[in-house]
């Protein structure tokens, strides 16, 4: 089974939450597992597929794993990674997008003071 990782230097809560938000931005079926391993089924670039996606603590960092697992019939393998990477990448740019606009927040309240 092909899948791709991320190594993300934040909390695995955190990791978790930004997932949550994509998959429900996807309008996905999935439930929250406090394991961090969660069975999706999501729609990327129109093809409806199952997904495996594990999130684990490998201090430093968090690890997020995102398997397909039952690809839409007639899916190619570029068609499957590029699903996969699709929503490595929507949590990993959720992530930074909030961190910078933590620090923009941060700058700008200090700066009213």
């Amino acid at each position: 089974m092909k899948s791709v990782r991320r190594i993300l230097p934040y909390t695995r809560q955190l990791v978790l939450f930004a997932l949550y938000d994509v998959l429900d931005s996807q309008n996905s079926v999935y439930e929250k597992e406090k394991s961090g391993h969660i069975d999706a089924d999501v729609a990327v670039f129109g093809n409806k597929n199952g997904f495996e996606i594990i999130v684990s603590e490998e201090p430093p960092a968090t690890v997020l794993t995102v398997s397909i697992i039952t690809p839409r019939e007639g899916l190619s393998e570029q068609g499957q990674q590029r699903a996969m990477d699709y929503l490595a990448d929507a949590v990993e740019q959720l992530l930074e997008n909030e961190l910078k606009l933590s620090a923009l927040t941060k700058i700008k309240g200090e700066k009213t003071l």
